[in-house]
């Protein structure tokens, strides 16, 4: 019988040769090397060919990029509007899914653009959604909606403040029960108290607003105030520490709040006390020392981080400072007048103002407090507890070490941020830097654009007036992503028409 064939290496545990996939070039299938030097020159040709369109492009002035330019900008603005009006008419749908896409629409929208005229126009139905939310919305739903509402204010404000305020005025009741009830949840809550602190700082509210807020806000973090008739869970907070007792006394946490409740609320109170007359913060300075000194022993990081900052923007508004030279605490230059508007402020409040008589026993209290708050700063400064996280110390041994010469010193944060064409922020104060926190926090990736565009937040930030942006075609400036994929189209459309 005829031998069969061996053919070996054909078996099902041996590998085809060649990677699997792809063509052998040497094998039928293939392109001769004729052609695929024909292939090359095609392609090299094509090359050049698209060069010369772009060429003619660029030698005429680019007037065919400069109309395809303004129509995109029309069709893009057209587009724009119609998102807005239909997200915000989606926003009382009986779905919920739908209702949750249209705030997110509208929240990414007003974050990254700059559109004030778009949203007045709709404001009315915007505000009256909002307020449908905020009473019988669900909870995940009233939280963006907090966020909307500050963006909206931003947007709005910048064309017009009165009617910003107007709307936050109604808005804000609805913020604060929501800020009171213990039934709704943390991340709902600090997004409501972000909205209530940054919609009253840019509508400016008169003081006695302010006063109602600040007493809001303060038992959320420890702070012992009056009790007022919209709060219904002051009766259940723990009463902290009074002036006469030690500073280094730890401060506890409400019962009806926690560790980002109480962070939250002590950055928006830090964000209202800016707005406060110097005879108010005189005035209590010394107690809200020692309660944010308290709070630098509590377990959460945020915590101890944001009542740092604001133990260093208090020691900054309310001028309190220890002269190096002397050794001893400085007096003010005014010190009649300090005795007077102690008097003066108390009286608004109820209490016994503070005679001339026992300003130096004061000063006195006031300059040991200051003296411990800077031994504090500095243990926190170079703490190395092992029960701490690695990430923890890190960050905070390198924020109180800012916050350590911000007290010695008055040093300010010392930031430098770019945006733009070429323009920069100087944050050399921690009250600008309060400031800039608040706004970023809502923003968020839209703060550069916001910080070129809008004309409030410039306000805010002293930048001045928008400088006026160059056009030229998009070549040798920075564009967005979507105006640089759109040249591209353009520019593919031209060369194949060229072809």
């Amino acid at each position: 019988m005829p031998k069969g064939k061996s053919n070996k290496g054909s078996g099902r545990g041996t590998p085809r040769k060649g990677t699997p996939g792809l063509r052998n070039p040497r094998r039928g299938g293939g392109l001769s090397d004729d052609e695929s030097l024909n292939g090359d020159a095609a392609s090299i040709l094509s090359m050049n060919s698209d060069r010369g369109s772009y060429d003619d492009v660029v030698e005429n002035g680019n007037d065919g990029l400069d109309h395809d330019e303004s129509v995109m900008a029309l069709q893009s603005r057209e587009t724009l509007e119609e998102k807005i009006a239909e997200a915000i008419d989606a926003m009382t749908e009986k779905s919920a899914n739908t209702r949750v896409n249209s705030l997110n629409t509208l929240t990414t929208i007003l974050s990254q653009q700059f559109v004030p005229e778009l949203v007045l126009g709709r404001r009315e139905t915007l505000r009256d959604n909002l307020e449908k939310i905020f009473k019988r919305g669900q909870r995940n739903e009233q939280g963006m909606a907090a966020t909307l509402a500050c963006l909206a204010s931003l947007q709005i404000g910048a064309f017009d403040l009165d009617i910003a305020t107007e709307d936050f005025g109604m808005l804000k009741p609805m913020l604060q029960s929501l800020l009171l009830d213990h039934t709704v949840p943390v991340a709902v809550r600090v997004k409501c108290c972000q909205a209530l602190s940054l919609g009253a700082y840019l509508a400016e509210s008169c003081l006695d607003d302010v006063y109602n807020l600040l007493s809001i806000l303060e038992p959320l973090f420890g702070v012992k105030g009056k009790k007022t008739s919209t709060s219904e869970e002051e009766d259940t907070a723990v009463e902290t520490i009074d002036v006469s007792t030690s500073p280094s006394k730890a401060v506890k946490i409400p019962k009806n709040s926690c560790g980002n409740l109480a962070s939250a609320a002590i950055a928006s109170w830090s964000l209202l006390i800016t707005l406060m007359p110097p005879e108010y913060l005189k005035q209590r300075s010394m107690k809200w020392t020692q309660t944010l000194l308290g709070l630098l022993d509590q377990v959460d990081l945020e915590v101890r981080l944001s009542a740092g900052e604001a133990l260093a923007l208090v020691v900054e508004v309310c001028d309190l400072y220890i002269d190096e030279d002397e050794g001893e605490y400085s007096l003010p230059e005014d010190e009649e007048d300090y005795g007077s508007s102690n008097g003066h402020d108390s009286q608004i409040n109820g209490t016994n103002g503070h005679t001339n008589g026992n300003s130096h026993t004061n000063y006195g209290f006031e300059r040991t407090s200051v003296l411990a708050l800077i031994t504090k700063l500095r243990q926190l400064s170079v703490e190395s507890h092992k029960y701490r996280t690695k990430r923890d110390r890190r960050q905070q041994r390198h924020s109180f070490r800012d916050f350590l010469h911000a007290v010695e010193n008055g040093d300010g944060p010392g930031q430098a941020i770019k945006f733009g064409g070429g323009e920069v922020l100087d944050i050399d104060c921690w009250v600008k830097k309060r400031q800039y926190d608040a706004i970023c926090q809502v923003l968020g990736s839209g703060i550069n654009r916001h910080l070129n565009d809008n004309v409030l937040v410039r306000q805010l930030m002293e930048l001045g007036a928008p400088r006026p942006q160059l056009n030229d075609g998009g070549y040798g400036a920075k564009q967005a992503k979507n105006e640089r994929q759109y040249l591209n189209a353009v520019n593919f459309k031209q060369r194949c028409v060229s072809r």
